[in-house]
């Protein structure tokens, strides 16, 4: 029966498929289901690198609530204190787990933003993973190409460097959870009428790091990896850059005007949601013009599978309502009488059931 269940699965996977991009999948893959989990808390710019505002037990109890099944987590934007506290209320999530947390830092402790005020009060910058199966080596990876983002340190300015963060399971190597954050300034040269004259130089930041993160994942498939990626990717579904990612059997959100066809090799797990196909539910907080299905907020947080790894069509994704969080001021003190919106992206939660071939 088992046999049976993977041939059948691994089947779905070629159809899935189209030539290009294919990669090979062991016909002793095994069809397992996990559920990952993502939000971008602002941990300094909403959050002042506070851990007592109720934003650690909210996320907590988000990750550790029986009916969200959650095997991996992703956090954007989080202050190293905040991560010590969630790790630290984690501990316990899977007792027989020993390895189950990874910190990638983005900015260093002891820096600054431009407007002078210390960034995370001190302490350092960046993204985390969690599991509930134990990790392997955690893998850091940084993008050649910055940001457009700076910090400040010993009066210097740097820029900030974005990276992709990823770990393997111990029991399953070619399974690995990464966690990602694309830079939010990505914009185009402005040309003249004739095409040939630069008027306003294009910022291609967020561009070239999906460019980069495409080929990083290319690698993985190509070594027989499978992987679910989660993170806020600072573009909506029906953007072009993210044509690279994006499947060809995605179908076009409604309302999304001209659009350049998808040629990627990824689903994203919420691409098939009744409310917009194509596109899914929103995760930003912040009001946007144009975005399709008539949605008054964008979805730019995302969590895909490569789709040639893919045993189930009946993947799915839901975007949870931000909680409340003790109200936190312009100095970062708590306003203990009021309630303010925990951060300004929602989380998503995404499962699918994946092919993971055997270790060699």
């Amino acid at each position: 029966m088992r046999k049976a269940l993977v041939a059948g699965a691994l089947a779905l996977a070629a159809l899935l498929t189209n030539a290009t991009g294919a990669t090979a999948v062991s016909a002793e893959a095994e069809a397992v289901t996990y559920t990952g989990w993502t939000w971008n808390i602002s941990g300094h710019k909403l959050n002042h690198g506070r851990v007592d505002s109720g934003l650690v037990e909210e996320a907590v109890g988000s990750i550790r609530r029986a009916e969200n099944a959650v095997d991996f987590v992703s956090f954007n934007e989080i202050c190293h204190n905040q991560y010590r506290a969630i790790r630290a209320q984690l501990a316990s999530w899977n007792p027989d787990n020993p390895s189950y947390a990874r910190f990638q830092e983005a900015i260093p402790a002891g820096s600054k933003g431009a407007d002078g005020r210390s960034i995370c009060g001190g302490e350092s910058f960046g993204k985390a993973l969690f599991s509930r199966h134990q990790l392997g080596g955690a893998e850091y990876r940084t993008f050649a190409q910055e940001s457009g983002l700076s910090y400040w340190s010993d009066g210097v300015e740097h820029p900030v460097m974005s990276g992709l963060l990823c770990a393997p399971l111990v029991a399953r190597p070619n399974m690995k959870f990464c966690s990602v954050h694309i830079s939010p300034i990505s914009t185009s040269d402005v040309m003249s009428e004739d095409g040939k004259t630069v008027l306003v130089e294009g910022r291609p930041y967020g561009y070239r790091q999906l460019v980069e993160l495409d080929g990083i994942l290319d690698g993985f498939a190509a070594a027989g990896q499978t992987y679910m990626i989660a993170g806020d990717f600072n573009a909506e579904p029906d953007y072009d850059r993210l044509n690279r990612f994006y499947a060809v059997e995605v179908p076009e959100p409604a309302g999304s005007g001209a659009k350049a066809p998808n040629g990627g090799d990824h689903r994203e797990l919420d691409d098939l949601d009744a409310s917009c196909p194509g596109y899914g539910e929103e995760t930003s907080a912040n009001p946007a013009a144009g975005v399709p299905c008539g949605m008054a907020r964008p979805k730019i947080d995302m969590i895909f599978a490569r789709k040639d790894r893919l045993a189930s069509p009946d993947y799915s994704a839901d975007s949870k309502a931000i909680p409340l969080c003790t109200e936190i001021d312009a100095n970062g003190a708590l306003k203990s009488e009021n309630t303010e919106p925990c951060s300004d992206h929602r989380v998503l939660i995404g499962r699918a059931t994946l092919l993971v071939d055997p270790a060699t």
